[in-house]
């Protein structure tokens, strides 16, 4: 269901349901982003587990695709993810461990469905810690919008100002307090 439309600088949500969900447990969260893409499950998957499709929309990456095998992302900031593949079910589920200097152990899923003449995509990430959450869930939103443009044959952005109006509007919308904004 939409919710009433916010604007925060130069963004617009009409729909804050992109900006996802998430359940709370002590200083971790659960958290639940959906997003359809116009693309065939096979490509999105691509996307996802091919290192040279991550590298235009996520980071450098380095995929063994079996469970145990490596999954490494270097992100925008200056800590790599490093961690193991958990499920490796193409072209439907990707589950791995996500690791860094930074935060501890958490657990990132990917649910690939068809959906129409498109992909449904139900991304989780458990065990997020709570005092990056204003690092992560922007970091998130503007990964899916980079996947969005790769997938759509455009250029994705790579702004750090489109990540820190995410922030904001993060820190507002879920009231987060007492948390990192700057890895």
């Amino acid at each position: 269901m939409p919710l009433a439309t916010t604007s925060i600088g130069a963004i617009d949500m009409e729909d804050m349901e992109q900006l996802g969900a998430f359940k709370q447990h002590d200083d971790q969260l659960d958290v639940r982003f959906e997003r359809y893409y116009p693309r065939s499950i096979e490509r999105v998957w691509s996307a996802l587990t091919n290192p040279v499709r991550l590298g235009d929309w996520m980071g450098t990456a380095l995929v063994e695709p079996y469970v145990g095998g490596r999954y490494e992302v270097m992100l925008d900031g200056p800590h790599p993810m490093t961690g193991r593949i958990l499920v490796w079910e193409p072209p439907h589920v990707l589950e791995f461990s996500w690791s860094n200097t930074h935060a501890p152990d958490s657990i990132v899923r990917y649910e690939l469905t068809r959906d129409g003449d498109g992909s449904r995509l139900i991304f989780l990430h458990k065990g997020m810690p709570y005092a990056s959450s204003a690092l992560m869930l922007p970091g998130w939103h503007v990964y899916f919008e980079r996947l969005g443009s790769l997938l759509d044959g455009t250029t994705p952005p790579r702004s750090k100002q489109s990540w820190r109006e995410m922030q904001a509007i993060y820190v507002d919308h879920y009231k987060l307090s007492g948390v990192m904004l700057d890895p």
